[in-house]
């Protein structure tokens, strides 16, 4: 089966279009979630982010546009769309990836968490400290285990205040987006390991403890063993890898574009032609049909209207040659004889 080559430009377009949209619903979830390590002390990560997010809205404006070009039809702004968008993938969405491609090279040993993120961790770290320390000194003779996996024990419990609150509610979002427990893992919390972690916690409020996830932030979604994952090496690689994935992937789309806009601007501009020869053949169809309707009524007209009586033809008395034209023949003969006569 022959597969026409605007159908290939459109199904290219379609999986732009979708793996953009992709990228951009992670690029603003990750803008909601405020947790971007520095980069040397500088928000550069957060930036890129929130110029990925601009990036991925334009582009995926233009893959739409396109398809909408390719639905409707000829129109002349269609040419000239093409321009624009080469010109602007050219010269700002390459670029732009490319430098994306360049921030993750950089040294890791150059990011770091947040100050906001490391009080949190460090808030609930000392809470779960006093926690161990007060069942410590309530049950000396038992396990040294200082989280249980039992909600029925009686544990004097800090107060919580809403500050405090809200430090657990980071602490707790980033555990389940990014499967981790603790700033270096389930021992900042007092859990053994991987096996006491998978059932041990630690109660925070009456309906809320502190423990190493199981469940993703994500719906439908398992973490796993989280045990040995901190939270700060999960941050430190995470980002720079989300980075390198998107900025190969829309380096990848946008050369790929920039290498077929002519061929979409050919394409463009074989329609324009398709389209002025169909107006050119349906004018001239039109014409015929008005010429043809024309000559058929004037038929009709004659056909309906009596014949008119020839006119008689009266000589001019100055110039009776005047009226040769319009006599019989026989007239012209007796007009001859009569000249030769003279």
């Amino acid at each position: 089966m022959k597969v026409k080559f605007r159908t290939v430009l459109l199904v290219f377009l379609f999986i732009k279009l979708c793996i953009l949209f992709t990228v951009l619903q992670e690029t603003i979830e990750s803008l909601n979630s405020n947790d971007h390590p520095l980069l040397f002390g500088t928000d550069d990560i957060w930036l890129f982010d929130w110029m990925q997010a601009s990036v991925s809205s334009l582009s995926m404006l233009i893959a739409f546009s396109l398809i909408a070009f390719f639905a409707i039809g000829h129109t002349r702004t269609r040419k000239g769309f093409v321009v624009v968008a080469f010109v602007i993938n050219l010269i700002f969405v390459v670029p732009f990836y490319l430098s994306g491609i360049y921030l993750t090279f950089q040294d890791d040993h150059g990011l770091k968490l947040t100050s906001e993120i490391s009080d949190s961790f460090q808030k609930i770290l000392d809470f779960a400290t006093v926690h161990n320390t007060n069942y410590s000194n309530l049950t000396p003779t038992s396990n040294k285990t200082s989280a249980k996996s039992s909600r029925n024990q009686t544990n004097p419990l800090p107060n919580v205040n809403p500050e405090m609150l809200k430090h657990f509610q980071v602490v707790d979002n980033i555990q389940k987006r990014y499967c981790c427990c603790g700033m270096n893992g389930g021992q900042d919390y007092g859990f053994e390991n991987a096996t006491v972690a998978s059932t041990a916690f630690i109660p925070f409020t009456s309906k809320l403890d502190i423990r190493c996830p199981h469940n993703s932030h994500f719906k439908n979604s398992t973490c796993g063993a989280t045990f040995e994952k901190g939270c700060e090496d999960r941050l430190k690689n995470v980002y720079p890898t989300r980075i390198l994935l998107y900025s190969c992937i829309g380096t990848a789309f946008s050369v790929i574009f920039v290498l077929i806009s002519p061929l979409i601007y050919s394409q463009f501009e074989l329609d324009r032609r398709r389209a002025r020869a169909k107006y050119i053949r349906e004018w001239r169809h039109s014409l015929e049909t008005y010429i043809n309707d024309h000559r058929m009524w004037a038929l009709r007209k004659s056909k309906n209207n009596p014949i008119a009586k020839k006119e008689e033809v009266k000589q001019s008395p100055v110039s009776p040659a005047v009226s040769v034209k319009t006599q019989s023949p026989k007239s012209k003969e007796s007009v001859k004889k009569q000249e030769e006569s003279k």
